[in-house]
């Protein structure tokens, strides 16, 4: 079959949903016909394809390499946009490790800066601030953590990072109070006044 037949079935079976099956197909597609007109195209699918199957790695790899590969395509700002939803869901609970969501925090931003026209920008900028105030949320879950087993001078570390880096945050005014409360149990008084 000609690449461009080859690629149409490969839409075709996004546009029908079966992601697992057109992320497989478009694998195949591409190293069947790497010079093609349609393999850029592919990759793209394939990105989608990978992310809509739920399968964040593949689709945070895929991209990845997209923008390795391709650094002057025009739909670069979708790509990045495609990589940082990728992080999004690959960051977990607040409880857990940050790493993804520092690189979707990274992803946006730099989305943000390099496209500020594009169509993205708006989405990146509400996922790069929920991403902050998660992360805003871990550093007051690990001080509570800290305050509760009376480790107090790590636990102001911690609340003071929400403070300094994350003021916009809804964890901004029970981090102060835990701030002040751990200043009060180490005796710093005046600390804890301001």
């Amino acid at each position: 079959a000609s690449a461009k037949a080859d690629y149409e079935h490969g839409k075709s079976l996004v546009d029908t949903e079966n992601y697992a099956r057109a992320a497989i197909w478009l694998e195949k597609f591409s190293s069947k016909h790497p010079y093609s007109e349609y393999a850029v195209k592919a990759e793209m699918l394939r990105l989608y394809a990978a992310y809509k199957d739920e399968e964040y790695i593949l689709s945070e790899t895929l991209a990845t390499r997209f923008l390795e590969r391709h650094p002057r395509h025009p739909d670069l700002a979708y790509v990045q946009y495609m990589l940082g939803l990728s992080y999004v869901k690959e960051s977990g609970a607040f409880e857990r490790d940050q790493t993804a969501t520092k690189h979707a925090i990274e992803t946006f931003a730099k989305l943000i800066n390099d496209y500020p026209t594009s169509s993205y920008v708006q989405e990146s900028r509400r996922y790069f601030q929920k991403m902050r105030n998660k992360l805003a949320a871990h550093e007051l879950y690990v001080g509570r953590f800290y305050f509760d087993h009376e480790r107090y001078v790590a636990a102001v570390n911690r609340f003071q990072m929400v403070v300094k880096k994350y003021q916009t945050s809804p964890a901004i005014e029970e981090s102060l109070y835990y701030l002040t409360a751990s200043y009060v149990r180490l005796k710093l008084m005046d600390s804890a006044r301001e």
